[in-house]
C-alpha cells in the first residue's frame, strides 16, 4: 500500500471518530430525557429580549444563550424554586425567531425576577412540567 492510501484510511478513521463524538455530545445534550425548545430571555421589562434555548429534565430548567452544543447554561433554575406568573401575549415582531403565538411569562426564582418569551405550545409544555409531580416525589407513600 502506498502513502496516499494509508493517509486516506487514517483521515477516514479520524472523520468517523469525530462524527461519533459530535453525535454523542448532541445526544447527551439534547436527547435522553431532556427537552429543548427556543425561547427569549430578559432580566426585566426595560431590557431587550435575547435569543436562547431552554432545556429541562426531571429536576431543573437550563437556559442557554446563542451558541453551539459545547456551551454552558447562562442560567440554571431548580424545578422546586421556579415560579411562573401569568402569561400575556407578546408582539411577535419583538422576538422574530419565535414562531406562532408568542407569550411573555414573568418568572421568579428566589429573589431573582426575569421574563421568558415562549411559543404557545412550549409554554404549555413548560407549565405542565412545572406543575406536575416530580419523579420520586411520592415514592415512599403507601
Amino acid at each position: 500500500m502506498d502513502t496516499g492510501g494509508i493517509l486516506l484510511i487514517v483521515l477516514a478513521m479520524l472523520a468517523a471518530v469525530l462524527l461519533m463524538a459530535v453525535g454523542f455530545v448532541l445526544f447527551t445534550r439534547f436527547g435522553a430525557g431532556s427537552h429543548a425548545f427556543p425561547c427569549a430571555y430578559r432580566a426585566d421589562e426595560s431590557s431587550d429580549w435575547s435569543r436562547g434555548q431552554l432545556t429541562y429534565d426531571s429536576g431543573r430548567l437550563d437556559h442557554y444563550g446563542r451558541g453551539g452544543p459545547f456551551r454552558d447554561p447562562l442560567h440554571r433554575w431548580q424545578r422546586s424554586g421556579l415560579e411562573l406568573g401569568i402569561a400575556r401575549a407578546q408582539d411577535p415582531a419583538d422576538v422574530p425567531w419565535l414562531s406562532g403565538h408568542v407569550l411573555a411569562v414573568p418568572c421568579a426564582y428566589a429573589d431573582d425576577r426575569f421574563e421568558l418569551a415562549l411559543g404557545l405550545e412550549h409554554y404549555t409544555a413548560l407549565r405542565s412540567w412545572l406543575e406536575s409531580v416530580p419523579p420520586g416525589w411520592n415514592a415512599n407513600v403507601a
